[in-house]
């Protein structure tokens, strides 16, 4: 019978959490591509004063909402605009630390969840290319899903959400491949 060590299963875990924080940092730190997808105002601090007037509490807020009436919502929809902003009244509501320590948390469960299909794979094929290629194909179909879904629903900007599908795609399949390797079966003992 084949069986993945439990050692090298933790190990697996750590390497997902790293690759995870690797790519994080080399897309959206060092590489300026995403900022290539978003537009900044020319003053920032007006445009914060601005919707801390319209927006005065954190949440989410969609323009035209709900509350609005069938001319507001007729009238945004033909001259604009729609929007949905994202708004923390108050700065971030999580120091650094703890969003460290909470996406560290996040790449150990990715990591773990990637760990179980790949052991439940190992029953069907043990071939390394094989679970890359499956659990790569759910990892993307889910990805792209939700961003297609906010660009035909939601009105969010095309080139924002695809940046996003390639991250998040590229992303996935990186902690695929490494999970993948770290759940290859050893001869059973």
């Amino acid at each position: 019978m084949n069986r993945v060590p439990p050692l090298r299963f933790a190990l697996g875990l750590l390497a997902v959490m790293l690759t995870s924080w690797i790519w994080s940092v080399l897309f959206y730190v060092v590489s300026p591509i995403p900022y290539y997808t978003v537009q900044q105002p020319e003053d920032p601090v007006a445009a914060a004063r601005s919707l801390r007037e319209y927006f005065p509490e954190s949440g989410t807020y969609i323009l035209p909402g709900r509350s609005a009436t069938k001319e507001e919502r007729d009238l945004l929809r033909r001259e604009g605009p729609v929007a949905h902003v994202f708004l923390e009244a108050d700065g971030p509501p999580l120091p650094q630390g703890l969003k460290n320590l909470l996406g560290t948390v996040q790449g150990l469960a990715i990591g773990l969840w990637l760990g179980m299909a790949m052991l439940l794979l190992n029953r069907y094929t043990t071939k390394y290319w094989n679970h890359v290629a499956i659990v790569s194909s759910v990892a993307v179909a889910y990805t792209v899903y939700p961003r297609i879904a906010d660009i035909i629903f939601s009105d969010y900007p095309p080139g924002y959400t695809l940046m996003m599908v390639f991250s998040d795609g590229v992303s996935f399949i990186l902690m695929v491949m490494v999970m993948a390797w770290f759940t290859r079966p050893t001869a059973g003992r």
